[in-house]
């Protein structure tokens, strides 16, 4: 298993286009998936993929915005069969290191998957919203995952995809805190 840098759109970029679309198939067709990945082939964002013998097993997309310092993740696709045998974790460790080395102080991304619960799910979070951030907590979700890789839980934004269905915003630093000397 090995992490690479897609640069250029050929058979594996067509790979991630595929496994992007079986993964969320309520918010891609073929043709929004390519263009997906067209984007994060662009400027500055970037495409890591996993191979096992040249085969794509899980892909994530960094990108940059307005931020000087801080990218989005997004997306982050592991193969369902690959999925719990520490891809994931291979994968995000090896993006956070070639952005720490590329400059990028911050990872950040929302974390709002369809038929994921959490304790947030179903709530109305303009009320009591910081109580409630606090208290987050789920039995499966994908900010669980992410926590255990250190990252933080800094956000939501309320009914993003429907009402009582937030997307929960997650970062991490990835570079030591500057001391004020």
């Amino acid at each position: 298993m090995k992490v690479k840098e897609l640069t250029v759109y050929n058979h594996q970029a067509k790979a991630c286009a595929k496994m992007l679309l079986d993964a969320f198939p309520e918010r891609y067709s073929k043709s929004t998936a390519k263009d997906e990945i067209l984007r994060l082939l662009r400027g500055e964002n970037h495409i890591f993929m996993v191979l096992e013998e040249d085969e794509v097993i899980g892909f994530a997309g960094s990108m940059r915005h307005r931020y000087p310092v801080a990218h989005e993740l997004y997306p982050m696709v592991i193969r369902v069969d690959k999925r719990y045998k520490g891809v994931g974790k291979r994968l995000l460790d090896i993006i956070e290191h070639r952005l720490k080395d590329m400059g990028v102080v911050t990872l950040y991304f929302g974390t709002d998957i369809e038929g994921c619960r959490s304790s947030l799910s179903g709530e109305d979070l303009y009320e009591n919203f910081f109580e409630k951030l606090e208290n987050i907590d789920a039995i499966s979700h994908p900010f669980l995952f992410y926590r255990k890789q250190g990252y933080s839980v800094v956000g939501a934004i309320p009914d993003a995809l429907d009402h009582g269905h937030p997307d929960i915003i997650m970062a991490k630093r990835l570079t030591e805190k500057k001391s004020d000397s």
